[in-house]
């Protein structure tokens, strides 16, 4: 169990750039040595991408309810046109 944790700690301190370069050059040795530990790096990359994408549709998502709200909504009509008028020729 403690093997297990510390290569989880290593894997997860270099994936964040977090390793010293020490412990990095030693971790990918040890990817080198053990095909499974490369197999983990990989999902664990793959969570990290998704994740990622997760975060970044939310944020579109919240950012096109605020725009819905400011250019919409009739109590916000002075600041959409305040807005507006910055790219009007």
């Amino acid at each position: 169990m403690k093997t297990s944790l510390d290569k989880m700690q290593a894997m997860e301190a270099c994936l964040l750039g977090q390793a010293s370069s020490e412990q990095r050059l030693l971790f990918e040795a040890n990817m080198l040595l053990d095909p499974m530990l490369r197999e983990d790096v990989h999902w664990q990359r793959q969570t990290y991408r998704i994740i990622r994408e997760y975060g970044r549709e939310r944020l579109r998502s919240e950012l096109e309810q605020v725009h819905q709200t400011l250019f919409t909504a009739s109590q916000h009509r002075k600041f959409r046109n305040k807005i507006l008028a910055f790219f009007r020729t």
